[in-house]
């Protein structure tokens, strides 16, 4: 049986990062800005994402890891579904060697030290953006979940994603505002 698989629609939510590295005590703040919605030409339906707060805070610690203030609400609403598609949601990064890059120094902050979970999804535990899904680059995703629509029409569903920064493997950091995009992406098909 030949089985065709095709996204209906899609939704988009960047989130700009933003991390400031003093000497010895670290910060970071992450900034969660809506984009665009994008629905493909054939789709009957919508599917959207939204992401609050706008902003996750972390105090941070050389070679060690942080986890954010609060965690990232991301709700995700669909319509015009059909019984047994799926919906996935994912988180990714362009680059798995820049999740973050110095604006000053230039050294980069690889998915490897960027963590989710999502204990409603996929990632139960914390689990780096390395994987490699159907959106984002090779090596700098983490699928947060996919379900099956068990009916047609509407449903939402909302989730908690919380996010820390891991620099245990990393050397010493320069002093500098480290930025970088994390998107998230919801796909039904």
């Amino acid at each position: 049986m030949l089985q065709i698989v095709r996204p209906l629609y899609r939704a988009a939510i960047f989130a700009l990062l933003v991390l400031a590295l003093p000497v010895e005590v670290m910060g970071q703040a992450v900034r969660v800005i809506p984009k665009r919605m994008i629905r493909a030409a054939d789709a009957t339906g919508t599917l959207s994402v939204s992401v609050t707060p706008s902003q996750v805070t972390f105090n941070l610690v050389a070679r060690g890891a942080a986890a954010g203030n609060t965690p990232v609400s991301i709700t995700t609403s669909w319509a015009g579904a059909t019984a047994g598609s799926v919906v996935c949601l994912y988180g990714y990064f362009t680059s798995s060697s820049t999740a973050l890059a110095g604006n000053v120094s230039g050294v980069a902050l690889p998915t490897s030290a960027i963590f989710g979970q999502m204990t409603t999804g996929l990632p139960t535990s914390y689990t780096a953006f390395t994987q490699t899904n159907s959106l984002g680059a090779a090596g700098a995703s983490l699928k947060l979940f996919s379900q099956t629509l068990a009916a047609s029409g509407s449903g939402s569903r909302t989730d908690a994603l919380s996010l820390t920064i891991d620099l245990t493997s990393l050397p010493k950091l320069p002093a500098d505002t480290y930025t970088g995009t994390l998107v998230i992406e919801a796909q039904e098909f």
